[in-house]
């Protein structure tokens, strides 16, 4: 079975085909900056990098077919005709109440459309490209594995505000939370590289521009920290993490803006950016700090506050914890970041191989060290595959 899959952001085009019988990637491309004049374009065929082109690409349209004719047309296509593609599969973002890995009828797209407001950056984009293949491929299932699919299984009682009823019940206002795929790549992997017990506890730290945490119990999400929408729980690159609702009511009156201006503040000028007063970036937050900038040593150290506060709350609710993994940009090269999160858990036999982790080895702590502490490369590309296939086949 050859699958597509699909991810794309606000301002790129992802996407993957890959031979399912043993899980080949036969090739994959970026498209980056997507609605500018400045557009890069990479393709890799079996791993080489073929093709890098910086051009005019004006909106995602554009982009999904230039790498569709590049998988058919090009000197270097792979596929004589999409209708090769047993499936395509779409890492989509939020559908309310049909969240999870589905086909994408009519009914799932309109619930898409109902949620734009919820992932503006996500689900308009998305659609165009969703759209542009059901007019290439009729014929040819296409599936959504949607982010919040993995976290279904977290209790109604972890997933509900303390709203009015009729919010969560008519509106389906609960805590949804996002990067699925992520963590239940992550999650998975780790269980094979430990060869965990059945009745494992796993934290998943996916920490980068977007970051979320993670708590798995036994093979499934019981809570994690992103909610309705991706703007709460950590603080985050441009995301402002868990506020008080009633800061809203109260910046307005004393600013005198309306609510769209009050978002927007939060939206661009919110999260490690804002508090640094430098960058999203932790790598440029760093170098800042570097310099004795003291913001930006006030942004790292809030970020690095809610990861420890999200995994003690998380140890608590699952009565224990044997391992936690840290995947994403900073999760993944930040050494310095993942050894004061784990010396924090000295109290409880967390023991750090300061080596293993200066070099970001695949585990970082001690072979005495109670709870074991792994770092990885997420790919939520095969899980979006793997997930389609189940689908397709069902």
């Amino acid at each position: 079975m050859k699958i597509i899959v699909c991810n794309i952001g606000s301002s790129s085009f992802k996407f993957q085909l890959l031979d399912m019988a043993a899980e080949q990637r036969l090739a994959r491309g970026h498209v980056d900056r997507v609605g500018t004049d400045n557009g890069v374009i990479t393709y890799w065929v079996a791993g080489d990098k073929v093709f890098e082109k910086e051009m005019a690409i004006p909106t995602h349209r554009e982009a999904v077919q230039h790498a569709l004719d590049f998988l058919t047309q090009s000197d270097h296509a792979v596929l004589q005709s999409l209708r090769e593609c047993d499936a395509v599969g779409f890492k989509t973002i939020q559908a309310g109440e049909r969240n999870g890995s589905v086909l994408l009828s009519d009914d799932v797209l309109q619930a898409m459309e109902n949620y734009k407001s919820l992932a503006p950056a996500h689900n308009p984009p998305y659609l165009t490209a969703i759209y542009m293949f059901r007019e290439m491929l009729p014929d040819t299932p296409l599936v959504g594995v949607f982010e919040p699919g993995f976290h279904t299984t977290v209790p109604r009682y972890a997933k509900i505000y303390g709203t009015p009823y009729d919010w969560i019940e008519q509106h389906h206002v609960v805590r949804y939370g996002y990067h699925g795929a992520s963590h239940r790549y992550v999650t998975e992997e780790t269980v094979k590289a430990l060869k965990c017990a059945p009745d494992h506890k796993i934290i998943s730290c996916h920490l980068g521009g977007s970051s979320s945490i993670c708590a798995c119990k036994n093979g499934v999400s019981v809570d994690v920290s992103m909610g309705f929408s991706p703007q709460s729980g950590l603080v985050q690159g441009a995301r402002v993490g868990d506020i008080d609702p009633f800061v809203l009511s109260y910046i307005m009156e004393r600013k005198g803006i309306t609510l769209e201006e009050a978002l927007d503040e939060l939206a661009k000028r919110g999260g490690l950016l804002g508090l640094s007063g430098v960058s999203a970036d932790m790598r440029d937050i760093n170098a800042a700090i570097r310099q004795g900038n003291e913001r930006a040593r006030l942004a790292r150290d809030k970020f690095i506050y809610d990861i420890k506060r999200y995994i003690g709350e998380y140890i608590v609710l699952m009565e224990g914890l044997d391992a936690i993994a840290f995947t994403g940009g900073i999760g993944q090269r930040d050494a310095d970041l993942r050894e004061q999160v784990l010396l924090s858990l000295g109290f409880l036999g967390v023991k750090i191989d300061r080596h293993k982790n200066s070099l970001h080895a695949p585990i970082i702590t001690t072979e005495d060290s109670r709870i074991s502490a792994l770092v990885m490369e997420t790919d939520e590309e095969i899980v979006v595959a793997r997930e389609t296939m189940k689908v397709v086949t069902a």
